[in-house]
């Protein structure tokens, strides 16, 4: 049969809302049904279909380094889609997430210096999946961990937070800002469960290396096996809200080469890929019957950072003379490997070798001086495959270069602000919300400071206001968005290397409530809706 198209939708159905009990969560067991005794009928028995008949089984990427979906250096796509389905949050797209917030809105501001004030009431049958109660102080350990801890994701929000109020069951939650946040809506996704973590911003990172403690959301993590490459989650049973998952169980399996991925999809141990193309994937995939391939382009870039706080790179002209150097295209071929369905960024193009030597980097790199330092995660293949690529360019140059490998807390927390690196090379967000945006060029508090959102450390009093001013609603996205565009040309502090592009595989087999519907791109984050007929 040809394969029936997913929706983008949740399956909507009933489930009536339960307290918050803690306890083991209950499982649910196949058991047959019977005719009563006293029937005139022979006795009957109907199979009620195991879990095995309800899982569905996902190819993706190589497993990332954790799960934080807060962390720059646990962001992926597969990072993200699990946070949507294990970790509650207090919108989505915009709108109020009604499983977990009964209301969310502004009210009169606490006296004193602070100046706005938003209030969450959270359902009363809100609970994480071993029964503890979801309240203000995830809440609170989410606004902790986003201001104490390097290298996290749009942390702008939350800096500009003043403190955090809960009501005595803690189920009222009112955060005061000293500063006001007119998208304040953005804030609060994914909460983290502070009670398992025990309110220790350092368990921020290491308490979500093989996994997700405790979930609150329609899914909840079985186990993580990194030496197969296996991901299992299964339906929270303890899910209280209105839609729960359609599926029993979910698998996802490390697809790493492309015979892999067709002979494991052909033989149905897999029912759907979202991964990274390879040069022959997609004419692989695409020639398989019965399969739908799709190519989505992600908000998401490799990018090098320069760090205005080196003693290599904080001169302008020194900065401007390094981006010269790079040849984007050449870059993004040897980091991602390959040359089919890539997504080169906008780029100016590169000096020419026989252009001449650069008249800077060479004095400041050669034997007076000290290579020019690339800071880069070896966790991550593509980003370390970019600063290998990078250095070999300058070599070309008789530019001095080496990379340094460090997990990104650690380069972020430690290394840039103490000028012992002078770049880093991460995956970074492209298109992002005005928070984010604004994050990335407010102005670290002290030089010294970790680097969260704003990673090159520029601080300028133009830029400064202008991201104030989006946190606030003064500026106008668009408005901002052109006028930090035209402060990175200016100032070459960061530079896109390599657009994230995935490729999407619907086997045969997995329908949605509405098969007409053709929007089913994106990807795994739509799970909770997918069934098999």
């Amino acid at each position: 049969m040809k394969a029936r198209l997913l929706p983008a939708l949740l399956l909507a159905a009933s489930l009536s809302a339960c307290a918050a009990n803690p306890g083991p969560p209950p499982v649910e067991e196949a058991e047959p049904e019977t005719t009563p005794a006293t029937s005139s009928a022979a006795p009957t028995t109907t199979e009620v279909p195991s879990r095995r008949d309800k899982i569905i089984t996902v190819g993706v990427d190589p497993l990332p380094a954790g799960f934080n979906p807060h962390l720059q250096a646990h962001d992926s796509t597969f990072t993200r889609s699990m946070g949507s389905l294990v970790l509650p949050s207090a919108f989505r797209d915009g709108a109020m997430d009604t499983n977990l917030l009964e209301s969310a809105g502004e009210v009169e501001p606490a006296p004193g210096t602070v100046v706005q004030t938003v209030r969450y009431v959270i359902s009363p049958a809100a609970q994480w999946s071993d029964g503890t109660p979801i309240t203000g102080a995830d809440f609170r350990y989410l606004w902790q961990g986003m201001t104490g801890h390097a290298g996290v994701i749009d942390p702008a929000g939350y800096r500009a937070i003043e403190g955090i109020r809960t009501s005595a069951d803690g189920r009222t939650v009112d955060v005061d800002f000293h500063t006001p946040v007119a998208d304040w809506r953005e804030m609060f996704d994914n909460l983290l469960p502070s009670h398992v973590l025990q309110g220790e911003v350092a368990r921020f990172d290491s308490g979500f290396v093989d996994g997700m403690p405790a979930s609150g959301g329609r899914y909840s993590i079985e186990r993580v096996d990194r030496s197969r490459g296996v991901v299992t989650l299964n339906r929270n049973d303890r899910f209280w809200g209105a839609d729960p998952a359609a599926t029993d169980r979910v698998t996802f399996q490390e697809v790493r080469t492309v015979t892999q991925g067709v002979e494991q999809l052909r033989s149905g141990q897999l029912n759907f890929l979202d991964t990274t193309p390879g040069e022959t994937s997609v004419d692989s995939y695409r020639l398989m019957r019965d399969t739908q391939v799709r190519l989505v382009d992600q908000p998401r870039e490799l990018t090098l950072t320069m760090s205005v706080s080196s003693p290599l790179l904080a001169d302008h002209a020194v900065r401007v003379e390094l981006h010269s150097l790079l040849d984007v295209p050449l870059i993004a071929r040897l980091a991602a490997g390959r040359t089919a369905e890539l997504a080169v960024p906008a780029h100016t193009p590169a000096r020419a070798v026989e252009q001449g030597p650069p008249e800077l980097l060479p004095g400041l790199t050669g034997e007076e001086g000290r290579p020019l330092r690339l800071g880069v995660d070896p966790a991550d293949e593509t980003s370390l495959a970019a600063a290998r690529t990078i250095v070999d360019l300058l070599s070309q140059f008789e530019v001095r270069a080496e990379t340094v490998t460090s997990d990104l807390a650690d380069l972020t927390g430690v290394q840039l602000p103490a000028g012992d690196v002078d770049a880093v090379i991460a995956w970074q967000r492209a298109e992002s919300g005005i928070l984010e945006q604004a994050g990335r060029w407010l102005c670290p508090p002290t030089p010294e400071a970790p680097r969260s959102g704003n990673l090159s450390g520029y601080c300028a009093e133009d830029t400064h206001g202008t991201a104030e001013g989006l946190i606030s609603g003064a500026v106008p996205l668009d408005e901002g968005e052109a006028f930090f565009d035209a402060t990175n040309a200016r100032e070459h502090v960061s530079v896109p290397l390599l657009g994230e592009r995935r490729m999407l595989v619907l086997g045969e087999g997995i329908v949605g409530p509405d098969p007409d519907l053709e929007n089913w791109t994106a990807g795994i984050s739509t799970v909770a809706s997918w069934r098999k007929p």
